[in-house]
């Protein structure tokens, strides 16, 4: 008869034959880990901005990467973004922290002050450390940010071909089919703004490094997408940010309300804006989607 585990022994409880066993199980589950390069690559992007920021704004003489980032398969979505500094003025390291943590909202960042680490800490950091220098731009790949921006415009345009169908079959149908189609046609809409919304998160993810939460997290998303950030200019235009926030509205009372409190007229007034607002914002896509590819190629 097998003897229970005892699941609650600590790292003090086992033998020298186990612990090897144990760090020999954790490497090989680091080892056989999926590496999210995406993850990675907003992760030494936000490296590289604080960067800046520190030989900018504060005059430091180094900036260094260190920890689970510097080891490719042992960084996480749950991993801190460990940065050491060297050279900065006492009295201004708590400005820098916070300073770091508002250029990116994805990640946690670890700010140190390398003249005040401990001993053992300093020889870690020696051995990880990864430079960045002053004026370094990491080079992104944008390749895959084009493709999902390409890639979601047909689902839009499927979307607004449905909308054109249901408002040619609404004029003949019949009265007892005329609320189905009105559903589908609200459906269609909310559907345009969601493509929408799915493109602006992987731009505010990829590019901006800063996505939106909280209450207001769609609007806030759709102001983000209408302004500059940082190098990028904005992605949709003052007038189509009117537009799309109306869609936005009309989609949230779609979510949010029963069928029957639909008001058809405004689906109609919605559904026969859709064709030429849209081709509006995909020729503004394509201006956006310029941009990323003269980013690669300057």
């Amino acid at each position: 008869m097998s003897q229970p585990i005892d699941t609650h022994r600590t790292a003090k409880d086992l033998s020298p034959e186990e612990l090897a066993a144990y760090r020999q199980r954790l490497d090989q589950h680091f080892q056989n880990r999926k590496v999210d390069e995406a993850l990675l690559q907003r992760a030494w992007q936000t490296a590289h901005r604080v960067a800046a920021m520190l030989y900018e704004d504060f005059g430091v003489t180094q900036v260094a990467v260190f920890g689970s980032l510097t080891k490719r398969k042992s960084f996480s979505k749950w991993s801190d973004v460990n940065i050491v500094v060297w050279g900065i003025p006492n009295d201004k390291y708590f400005q820098a922290v916070w300073e770091a943590e508002d250029i990116s909202r994805l990640f946690e960042i670890d700010l140190v002050d390398f003249e005040s680490c401990p001993k053992l800490l300093r020889e870690r950091i020696e051995s990880q450390a990864v430079s960045i220098g002053k004026g370094e731009i990491y080079p992104v790949d944008r390749s895959q940010l084009i493709q999902d921006i390409s890639d979601e415009c047909p689902k839009i345009e499927i979307s607004i071909k449905g909308i054109q169908k249901a408002l040619w079959k609404i004029k003949t149908a019949p009265l007892k089919y005329r609320r189905a189609i009105e559903i589908t046609m609200a459906k269609y809409l909310s559907d345009c703004y969601m493509g929408m919304e799915n493109i602006f998160r992987q731009i505010a993810l990829e590019v901006d490094l800063w996505l939106p939460d909280g209450s207001r997290e769609h609007k806030a998303l759709l102001v983000q997408m209408a302004a500059p950030y940082g190098e990028r200019p904005p992605v949709i235009s003052e007038i189509t940010f009117g537009h799309l926030q109306e869609f936005l509205e009309f989609r949230y009372l779609f979510l949010r309300r029963s069928m029957d409190e639909l008001d058809y007229q405004k689906t109609k007034q919605k559904a026969k804006q859709v064709s030429p607002i849209f081709d509006i914002i995909f020729k503004e896509l394509n201006a956006f989607i310029a941009y990323l590819e003269k980013q690669e190629n300057d």
